[in-house]
């Protein structure tokens, strides 16, 4: 029975860990969907933006040769730095590693349509609500911009959930100076939803062996019951087998000690003559008086441990066992 409830209990525990490590997958997998809607929010953001390059008066201030570096089809190069030349001069951008052409021309365009649209966190918030729900998950969200010491939050709330998820920052522009991140706040109910459906049958698996586990607990303590109820209350004595119980208590006694007790058992209650105790043992010994006194005095010795149990002596007469109730 221990063995068999010591495999349940670690396959129970077996089973809980596998859980936990599932609902670890879940929240991953929403984190990781979170970060690439919001990364697909920024670039529909961008695009959405980029044609005020070509239609704003403010762009007659750049050269012609950076509107048109700016709006053309990329190479496939990779570049390490970038000079941007305007009527006010001339700006280099280095950047720490050569990146791809595409890369380099995006974070110039966000440079320049800082000047021109400024990225919105509130419009950003809702192009990265919508491509969540497309993908299924539905959850309270929020935008923060910050440009260089500003920060800037979508619909101006500025409170972030506790125990929210935060996306790691984006840096937008060339010179490093407009970032964006987001904070997403799922629940339970998506985490469920979004559980390998193996761990739909693992649960029913755990459940089904708590549910085998607990009538087997329960089974244990009425047989512990039983058991207690079973235990005989009393002087028990099996003179062939020697054993004596008190009260559901093995004890140790010698052959003849028993003999002795069980004569005093069979009185219920009534005086046992020291002659009949003589006449029983020792018929013909002329010690026999003193060792009646021994033997008495031993089962009174090995009563002590039962004080409801004695053996009273009637004066000049004999002995009878006494039940203190």
């Amino acid at each position: 029975m221990i063995y068999r409830n010591f495999i349940r209990m670690v396959g129970c525990l077996l089973l809980m860990a596998v859980v936990v490590t599932a609902f670890h997958s879940s929240r991953k997998r929403i984190e990781a969907t979170v970060d690439d809607a919001f990364k697909q929010a920024i670039e529909q953001d961008y695009q959405n933006r980029k044609s005020y390059l070509t239609r704003n008066v403010w762009t007659n201030r750049l050269s012609n040769d950076v509107k048109d570096y700016a709006l053309s089809v990329s190479a496939d190069r990779k570049i390490g730095s970038y000079s941007l030349r305007t009527r006010s001069g001339i700006t280099t951008y280095q950047f720490k590693d050569s990146v791809n052409e595409e890369v380099a021309k995006r974070l110039l365009n966000q440079h320049l349509l800082d000047g021109i649209c400024r990225l919105n966190p509130s419009q950003l918030k809702t192009i990265f609500q919508q491509r969540l729900r497309a993908k299924e998950m539905d959850m309270p969200v929020g935008v923060l911009c910050l440009r260089e010491s500003q920060r800037y939050w979508s619909e101006a709330d500025s409170i972030v959930p506790k125990g929210a998820y935060s996306t790691s920052r984006q840096v937008l522009d060339i010179a490093g100076k407009i970032k964006v991140q987001a904070w997403a706040d799922y629940d339970m109910v998506l985490l469920f939803r979004h559980l390998d459906p193996v761990v739909y049958v693992l649960l029913l698996l755990m459940t089904g062996m708590l549910m085998w586990i607990w009538p087997s607990r329960k089974k244990s303590v009425e047989e512990m019951e039983e058991t207690t109820e079973e235990i005989p209350q009393g002087i028990w004595i099996d003179l062939e087998k020697q054993e004596l119980t008190i009260d559901g208590v093995s004890c140790s006694i010698a052959k003849l000690d028993l003999q002795l007790l069980s004569m005093l058992c069979e009185q219920q209650g009534e005086c046992l003559t020291r002659e009949e105790i003589k006449h029983k043992f020792w018929p013909t010994d002329d010690n026999a008086g003193e060792k009646i006194d021994t033997h008495i005095k031993t089962i009174r010795k090995m009563l002590k441990d039962f004080p409801r149990y004695q053996v009273v002596t009637v004066r000049g007469k004999g002995y009878y066992l006494q039940e203190i109730k």
